[in-house]
Order: structure tokens, then sequence, then C-alpha cells
């Protein structure tokens, strides 16, 4: 299946509702994933994006199955799947050398592949089922 690039191109938080939206844009298009998540997750990828030290990340980082991400590098994020409007991300990780793939919530996973400056894909499928074209 065909992956299209893809950039951060804003987090943003409702203050009434607390949830917050990491919004994706297609590298060299104007088509846009919208990702709802909540605050705490928004705040997280934000302050990734900022260059922002904190524990919170490496909390969440632990608390993959069987990766010690401490010791993997982040070699890309995919959004690989939306059903049920939640949407499913996996980490591709090299571990000593060694290929990996790990399904990882999607704040956690663009958080981690911000910080180790990695590339962000999207499934073609996925946009073409979340995705919003803005015409040109």
């Amino acid at each position: 299946m065909a992956q299209i690039e893809m950039t951060i191109d804003s987090v943003r938080r409702n203050s009434t509702t607390d949830e917050g939206a990491i919004i994706l844009k297609e590298r060299g298009a104007e088509r846009y994933l919208p990702i709802y998540v909540g605050s705490p997750q928004a705040s997280l990828v934000a302050k990734q994006l900022q260059g922002v030290e904190g524990s919170e990340l490496e909390d969440y980082a632990f608390s993959l199955i069987g990766i010690d991400t401490t010791k993997s590098k982040v070699e890309s994020v995919i959004i690989n799947g939306f059903d049920n409007n939640r949407f499913n991300a996996r980490l591709l990780l090299s571990q000593h050398d060694k290929p990996r793939e790990v399904d990882c919530p999607p704040a956690i996973a663009l958080a981690l592949g911000v910080r180790a400056q990695a590339p962000i894909f999207a499934e073609e499928a996925v946009l073409d089922k979340a995705g919003i074209a803005v015409p040109a």
C-alpha cells in the first residue's frame, strides 16, 4: 500500500472540551489529516516540537511492550489505520541494527518521531478515508 509523507502542520487544543488535535499535512499538497487525541497527548507532541525535554514521553515510551526505546532508533512513523473514528500508528525502529515494528498510540508515535526527527507517513487508504483536501 502506498505511503504518503506527512509533516506536522499544527497541534491544537480545544479548551472547552479538553481535546486536542494533531494536524498532519501532506508534503507538497493541500491535504490534511486531523488526528484527535486527548489534551495531554496533544501537549506531549507540542512540547516535542518546541524541543522541551520532559519525562512524560519516556513514561509512555517505556509502556511499549517488549521494546526498550532508549536503546532503539526511531526510523519512521506510519499512520496505518482508521477504524471506528480511531487512528492506528506503527513505529518502525532499529535496535542493534535489527528492524522492529511496533503498534503504538498515534500521539506517542508522533512525539517519538518528532524527537528522533524521523519521517512521518500515512497510508494512502487512511488519507482517502479521513483526510481533508483543501481546494487551491
